[in-house]
């Protein structure tokens, strides 16, 4: 029996290799091109190798596709042994994030070529590409127009949101002020995308359909892309994949025309149609004509919610114009045109109203603007950064890092923020030609980018974390030790007013009962009685010399203490209420970073600590510097011990075994990767959150109006460590309308 040759041969070195070829794979279904896999391993099994390179050409096959990680040999022996073309695929590798499969690829010695795509699932989608563009040239079936325009579409149109995308980014490059997009089964069996744009006329309506032919560049355009839609080859892509209708009246036509293809082939002639203004597309089946692809398309939720983000993100930089967006009888999305950024951001993510930052900086030529949220407002996504270049909404690593690192003093590592970002950058300066569906960038000077961004972000939310100005004081007292250290578990937590009022007002014999006590008895004898007459004079007195230091101080006075978690302060038209550890905590942990104010204090007893793993062994050594100019003095005893000599002054009594296994712990889950300054904001971090004040612990009033002080003259003293407030404000306006008064 004769057996079938196949075109192209899909190698790895490994089954865990899969989950990155499979994109390979998918990809030549689709394109219906024939191919074989295969394990081999340039280590484990060399002699299958050198089998397999031997007589691949013999087999039949035309073109090898290798996909190796790690070390990543197996294209360049491959190409080493055979005179077909190989194309390497870096698989994605825990250690070095495939970089390292990528180097080991493409630097292959002269006379042993190897086409080297990119890391990861879109190389491996790429490898498909090319592999069957190889295979066009000496394949009339393949190179055919038809052929063609499906590869061209499997790289445009990866799902029914890529229709929508690029259809509404031509409407919105036609000048439209209205756009309208209806969808059925998440796009699978129905797009219709209405705009009132510039239409297009009757001579050209075949013409958008040729690839190429309707690119929007002039010659001297193609370093200065400004277009949207620029590469023209977005409707032949989507017209091989499916079965589309064009209807469109261009302004100074006298009627409209419409024009449908199937399959990328034309059906029938132009006729007349009925539209008053712009143009009407219809798409439907689509991937009826590569039906493998179908398969890998997900529930209709999921492809409907898709379009729905990628409308939003077009519509947010596109506040001008209005969109709607319907799924069967269901209206998902209604936007009215809006005169600035933020008023769209209200109606696309309500988080951003009374939370927004605007965010204005410029510098060479290069302009950021947008607003970003306060830190209280996260999520554990990243799908609420917004990004957009030049008019282009876009999703890079570089902008979404930059977001990151400018918030990682106010979020939890594992939390994103929200921010919608602009920015403005001369043509010549970033490359938009990167992939096919136009969402990746190339910037020219990443590292002026990346600090406009972090210094913009950061001016923000430095002016507006707290409501009161941050001083350049650096903190050189701590908190004064309590007398005792109260029993917490067993100590009775006092109601509001046994604190400072009860002081102020009870007579040496009244002391007031607990809740419970009253409760037991009935007896009121405990609550506090009303001021005389003298008293009312005295106290008077007492409030109005306050006055003028209240006005001096934005956080006020402290007058009580609640459930030994919360300070209440007094502020002439408000209060303050305060959360004691989230507070100190970011005071402590500002400090710490201040190294050159740190101050030491030892140890009565040098505290010896057991670190019973050898990673954080090897962690204290290589942090032992690190963590003396953070106030710790650490002496390595032993293989598996350390005495603390010396602790950060500013943190007072605290169990230093279970801190420093922490700062251990914390060390060990740090990625390797991180700048070092982020690691050492991090340990900080933990020592900081060890070192606070802890929420129930009861605290004099000249405990907590230090505290208040504190806060005043601290940068970011509104907010904590992991996002949370560190106090909140109640006007008295609000208490009045609470008690009807208002």
């Amino acid at each position: 029996m004769t057996k079938i040759k196949k075109d192209v041969a899909v190698i790895m070195g490994s089954e865990s290799d899969y989950t990155t070829m499979v994109h390979t794979v998918d990809m030549l279904k689709a394109l219906e091109v024939s191919y074989d896999i295969f394990i081999i391993s340039a280590h484990r099994t060399p002699e299958r190798l050198f089998n397999f390179a031997k007589s691949a050409q013999e087999e039949g096959f035309k073109v090898i596709i290798a996909g190796a990680g790690g070390a990543a040999h197996l294209p360049g022996m491959v190409a080493s042994l055979t005179c077909l073309p190989v194309i390497g695929v870096p698989v994605h590798s825990k250690q070095l994030n495939g970089l390292d499969s990528l180097l080991s690829i493409v630097q292959m010695p002269k006379g042993v070529p190897v086409a080297t795509m990119s890391i990861g699932e879109n190389g491996a989608y790429n490898a498909a590409i090319t592999a069957v563009s190889i295979l066009s040239i000496s394949n009339s079936e393949i190179a055919d127009t038809k052929t063609i325009n499906r590869i061209a579409a499997g790289e445009v149109i990866e799902r029914p949101a890529s229709v929508v995308k690029e259809l509404v980014e031509n409407a919105i490059d036609a000048g439209s002020l209205e756009i309208e997009i209806k969808i059925e089964s998440g796009g699978r069996n129905l797009i219709i995308v209405t705009d009132d744009g510039n239409g297009v006329e009757k001579n050209d309506l075949e013409l958008a359909f040729m690839r190429h032919a309707t690119s929007k560049l002039s010659d001297n355009e193609l370093i200065e892309i400004k277009h949207l839609g620029f590469r023209g080859e977005a409707l032949p892509s989507i017209a091989a994949v499916s079965r589309i209708k064009l209807s469109s009246k261009a302004r100074e036509a006298n009627e409209a025309w419409s024009i449908s293809y199937e399959g990328g082939e034309k059906i029938g002639e132009q006729t007349p149609y009925s539209l008053s203004q712009g143009t009407h597309i219809e798409v439907r089946d689509l991937f009826f004509a590569t039906p493998n692809r179908l398969k890998f398309l997900k529930t209709e939720r999921a492809e409907t919610q898709s379009i729905v983000d990628i409308v939003n993100n077009l519509a947010m930089i596109n506040y001008h114009i209005g969109f709607t967006l319907t799924s069967g009888n269901k209206k998902l999305l209604k936007y009215a045109k809006q005169t600035s950024l933020f008023h769209r951001l209200c109606e696309v993510e309500e988080e951003f109203h009374g939370s927004s930052l605007e965010i204005n900086e410029e510098e060479d030529g290069i302009k950021l603007t947008g607003h970003i949220c306060k830190p209280t407002v996260n999520r554990g996504k990243s799908t609420q950064i917004y990004t957009f270049v030049n008019g282009r909404p876009i999703k890079d690593n570089l902008l979404i890092g930059a977001v990151r690192y400018a918030y990682h003093d106010f979020i939890p590592s594992d939390r994103y923020p929200f921010a919608a970002l602009h920015l403005e950058i001369p043509y010549d300066q970033v490359d938009v030609n990167v992939h096919p569906n136009k969402s990746e960038v190339r910037f020219q000077n990443k590292k002026l980018i990346y600090e406009i961004v972090t210094r913009g972000l950061i001016k923000a939310l430095s002016r507006r974390i707290g409501t009161f100005p941050a001083h350049d004081q650096k903190m050189d007292s701590t908190l004064p030790d309590p007398v005792d250290k109260p029993n917490v578990q067993n100590e009775r937590r006092p109601s509001p007013f046994e604190n400072q009022l009860i002081k102020e007002f009870a007579s040496p014999n009244e002391r007031v009962k607990s809740l419970s006590e009253q409760s037991k008895s009935f007896d009121y004898t405990g609550i506090q009685k009303f001021p005389s007459q003298a008293e009312t004079m005295v106290l008077e007195k007492k409030v109005l010399e306050q006055v003028d230091l209240i006005e001096s101080h934005p956080l006020g006075f402290a007058r009580c203490q609640v459930y030994n978690t919360y300070i209440i302060a007094e502020v002439r038209d408000k209060l303050i209420i305060v959360d004691q550890h989230a507070a100190h905590e970011r005071l402590v942990y500002e400090c710490l970073k201040q190294k050159s104010s740190i101050k030491r204090q030892k140890l009565l007893l040098p505290e010896t600590v057991e670190i019973k793993n050898q990673a954080g062994m090897e962690m204290i050594e290589v942090y032992k510097d690190k963590l003396f100019e953070m106030g710790f003095d650490i002496e390595i005893k032993s293989e598996n011990k350390v005495i603390v000599k010396e602790i950060p002054a500013i943190l007072g009594a605290i169990d230093v075994k279970e801190m420093l296994i922490n700062i251990v712990d914390r060390l060990t889950e740090i990625e390797d990767t991180l700048p070092i300054e982020d690691k050492v904001n991090k340990i900080l971090a933990t020592i900081a959150c060890h070192g606070s004040i802890r929420a129930g612990r009861k605290m004099r009033l000249d405990e907590m109006n230090e505290l208040l002080r504190q806060m005043e003259k601290t940068p970011y003293s509104g907010q904590c460590n992991h996002g949370r407030p560190t106090y909140i404000e109640m006007k008295l306006s609000d208490i009045e309308k609470l008690f009807e008064r208002r």
